[in-house]
C-alpha cells in the first residue's frame, strides 16, 4: 500500500482529527547551498523528502522520494536530524490536520542531475544556506536553521 492511499483509508477512518505521521527529508548540499524544490501544492519552496508508506524505513523514503521528486539516486546519506513536536503541526485546506515526526538527512553525493517531478515541484534551484526563501513549511526551516547553526552561520 502506498502512502497515498494509507493517508486516505486513515482519513476515512479518522476524518479530519489530528494524525503524527512520519517522513523524511533531504538537505542536499552543495557547498554551502541546499537543493529546494517549489512545491505545486503551496507555491512555496522546501527539501525534497514526504511521508513513510507503511513497512519503509525511514531512510528508503528518503531515497523514494528523492528520486521521484529530484530524479536523483542518493548515496551515503546520513541522519542529521529529526524534528517532531508543536511545531511541526500542519492544517490543510481540507481541515485534515496531522503532526509530522521528519528524520533530515544531510546528502553530498548523489547520482543523476537534478529535474523537478512536474507533480510534486514546478522548479529544483540551489539556494545559499545564508539566503534561504521566505514560506518553508515547519520542518525544513527547523531542519535548515540547525544546519546553519552546525556550519556556523546563525
Amino acid at each position: 500500500m502506498d502512502g497515498v492511499t494509507y493517508v486516505r483509508e486513515l482519513r476515512a477512518r479518522t476524518g479530519p482529527l489530528p494524525l503524527i505521521l512520519s517522513g523524511a527529508c533531504a538537505l542536499l548540499l552543495r557547498g554551502e547551498a541546499v537543493l529546494l524544490q517549489r512545491r505545486r501544492d503551496t507555491g512555496g519552496w522546501g527539501t525534497p523528502g514526504g511521508l513513510c508508506e507503511p513497512g519503509e524505513s525511514l531512510e528508503d523514503t528518503l531515497r523514494r522520494e528523492v528520486h521521484e521528486e529530484t530524479g536523483l539516486s542518493v548515496l551515503d546519506p546520513l541522519l542529521f536530524t529529526v524534528v517532531s513536536g508543536a511545531g511541526t503541526f500542519v492544517r490543510l485546506p481540507n481541515g485534515d490536520e496531522f503532526y509530522q515526526v521528519s528524520a533530515a538527512y544531510v546528502v553530498r553525493r548523489w547520482e543523476g542531475v537534478p529535474r523537478p517531478d512536474g507533480t510534486e515541484g514546478s522548479e529544483l534551484a540551489f539556494w545559499p544556506l545564508d539566503a534561504l526563501p521566505d514560506g518553508l513549511g515547519p520542518v525544513d526551516r527547523a531542519a535548515l536553521a540547525r544546519l546553519r547553526v552546525c556550519v556556523g552561520m546563525s
